[in-house]
């Protein structure tokens, strides 16, 4: 027999539970229109060890603008501060100065970035068996790249933040590239820290 209540179907005895209720729907995709705030929620998830969050951003192609938007302005919000806070004479400055050397440091911080995701990418591509694609990598790292506003904190801001980017790049490695995360802790502060050393000697 078959109850009319909660359909289940039974024999003899049944303890009925009633209509079932709705099923849990997983986390929502990203709003239709505007969706920055969405993407920061997910961003904040991912710092917080959230698995999932990685996962459904990775593959998420609307992700990129809004990465590129978090990450430059994760990057002006600090070079602002430091100008007009820290600066001797930041009066002295022009806005057209201010401008092209703003822009110069993005270009660099971006090449730099670049080749420090692509370095690791390639280690675990072909020594760590990772299967998965630069762009995966790349889109929940734009994300995450918030964590360059530590950058504004006085004296070890520059520090404290490449502490936490590189952090941020074992969880994504991790979980993307399934690269062991001793392994992507290591590569990703040496490659960091060696592209450093190199425009701090080149320049």
């Amino acid at each position: 027999m078959k109850c009319e209540a909660c359909g289940h179907e039974f024999s003899t005895t049944h303890s009925c539970q009633g209509p079932p209720g709705p099923a849990a729907e997983p986390h929502g995709g990203a709003p239709e229109g505007f969706a920055l705030f969405h993407y920061l929620g997910e961003a904040l998830r991912i710092v917080r060890w959230d698995d999932e969050a990685i996962r459904r951003v990775k593959d998420d192609p609307r992700v990129l603008p809004y990465g590129i938007l978090i990450w430059t302005l994760a990057n002006a919000i600090p070079y602002l501060i430091i100008v007009f806070l820290w600066a001797n004479k930041p009066s002295a400055l022009r806005p057209t100065q201010l401008l092209v050397s703003f822009a110069a440091a993005l270009v660099l911080g971006a090449i730099l970035g670049l080749i420090q995701v692509g370095i690791v990418h390639l280690v675990a591509k072909y020594f760590c068996g990772g299967d998965g694609r630069f762009v995966q990598i790349l889109r929940p790292l734009l994300l995450v790249s918030f964590v360059y506003v530590l950058q504004a904190i006085p004296v070890a801001g520059t520090l404290i933040a490449g502490i936490a980017w590189v952090c941020v790049m074992v969880m994504v490695f991790d979980e993307v590239d399934e690269m062991p995360q001793l392994t992507a802790f290591v590569v990703s502060a040496v490659a960091g820290l060696g592209l450093r050393l190199l425009i701090g000697r080149l320049f």
